[in-house]
């Protein structure tokens, strides 16, 4: 008999990423009109940026400067995302109408199906890899 126990990993950076990328993919197909929403309000307001580049950037460097470990695929998906986030961050901070600019033109809300898969995907990874 197969004990989920096993199949789950240890490492608490892996379980805490891997369960909130996994909850936010689900997010996104559970609750798609408020992430459209949210969206629209990302598109008409700079300031949102602002405040996505500074809720995001702390836990961007949090994995990469605390975490910083390439040793398994979990461990380096984890690395990936830490960095992406990081740069995204940062392009929120500095140029946050470059993200209006690219909402705007409506790829966001079409594919937002995909961002959940991929959150489900990358948190299932994250926790069972």
């Amino acid at each position: 008999m197969i004990n989920l126990a096993e199949l789950v990993n240890t490492d608490p950076f892996l379980l805490f990423f891997g369960s909130f990328y996994l909850v936010i993919g689900l997010s996104v197909f559970f609750a798609a009109d408020a992430w459209k929403e949210f969206i629209a309000l990302f598109v008409k307001n700079d300031a949102i940026s602002l405040i996505m580049g500074i809720l995001t950037l702390p836990i961007a460097l949090f994995i990469v400067v605390f975490y910083n470990y390439w040793g398994d695929l979990a461990s380096s998906i984890l690395m990936v995302m830490g960095y992406i986030t990081l740069f995204k961050s940062v392009a929120l901070l500095l140029r946050p109408s470059f993200f209006q600019g690219f909402l705007n033109k409506g790829v966001t809300e079409r594919y937002l199906w995909l961002d959940g898969l991929s959150g489900i995907i990358l948190g299932g990874a994250m926790l069972v890899l």
